[in-house]
């Protein structure tokens, strides 16, 4: 478990689900490099095939810089979600819902059982088929906070509803 939800642990308070973002953050970083890779590599003989050696030796480097610009766009966007994946943080405990978001910067959403009115999750057809989606929590004040991305949606809405059937006085 990370180091700031085990820092934040209220005396008594026990984690009873935690959840990861989905690997699917990585696919825009992933279409980019390969893309990019595939086009640097291939675009000079497609060019050659169709205009002829002249055009393919005056397009080689511009389409194989070109190629090396998409491919290094992939490759920042894959570190991005990397950062993004070990920096977020999503938690259900027996008192409250914790999720923090950030590495050097951090925005923390914290939420006590006692407060939620309820929770939905929501799925796209590629959600459901790779099992990754949205969770909205619903607080007394009227708050939505959607957490994008999550890996099983539906185990993370059955602990948030499970902690919200047990919550003191309900």
């Amino acid at each position: 478990m990370s180091s700031y939800v085990l820092k934040i642990l209220a005396p008594g308070e026990q984690i009873r689900y935690a959840a990861t973002l989905h690997w699917i953050v990585y696919a825009q970083g992933l279409a980019f490099t390969i893309g990019g890779g595939l086009a640097g590599y291939y675009a000079p003989q497609i060019i050659y095939k169709v205009f002829g050696r002249d055009a393919a030796l005056w397009l080689t480097k511009p389409l194989a810089l070109g190629g090396l610009v998409i491919v290094l766009m992939g490759v920042a966007l894959l570190l991005g979600a990397y950062v993004r994946q070990v920096s977020t943080e999503l938690v259900v405990t027996n008192q409250r819902v914790i999720a923090k978001y950030g590495f050097i910067s951090r925005a923390t959403f914290e939420i006590m059982i006692s407060r939620i009115t309820g929770a939905n999750f929501d799925q796209t057809i590629l959600g459901r088929i790779l099992n990754y989606g949205t969770i909205i929590v619903r607080g007394a004040g009227g708050d939505i906070s959607p957490i994008d991305l999550v890996a099983d949606p539906q185990g993370f809405h059955n602990a948030v509803m499970a902690s919200f059937e047990k919550k003191p006085g309900a």
